[in-house]
């Protein structure tokens, strides 16, 4: 197998760093609840997504966000953020 030119394992290395800054960039834009909750969603969407049966097909957009969404509540001490804007809303009703 032919090695790949330095010029181009450069090239990705800079590719590769220029995503990680351009990540690191936006999440310190967002304030620190909008982070906790991306971060529940997105765990918690990676776990259901690797529990996802091989060959099946894959639900809508909707239905994925109900599940992870029901998955994070089920759990409220690992995803505190989600759990939050839920029973900061049964607070809220009367």
């Amino acid at each position: 197998m032919a090695e790949l030119p330095a010029s181009l394992i450069a090239y990705l290395a800079d590719r590769d760093a220029a995503h990680a800054q351009a990540v690191t960039d936006l999440l310190g834009r967002l304030t620190p609840r909008e982070r906790a909750l991306v971060r529940d969603a997105a765990v918690m969407g990676y776990v259901r997504g690797c529990m996802h049966p091989k060959g099946e097909k894959h639900p809508k957009d909707g239905a994925v966000l109900a599940e992870v969404v029901d998955a994070c509540l089920a759990l409220p001490d690992l995803y505190p953020a989600i759990n939050a804007v839920a029973q900061a809303a049964e607070e809220s009703t009367p």
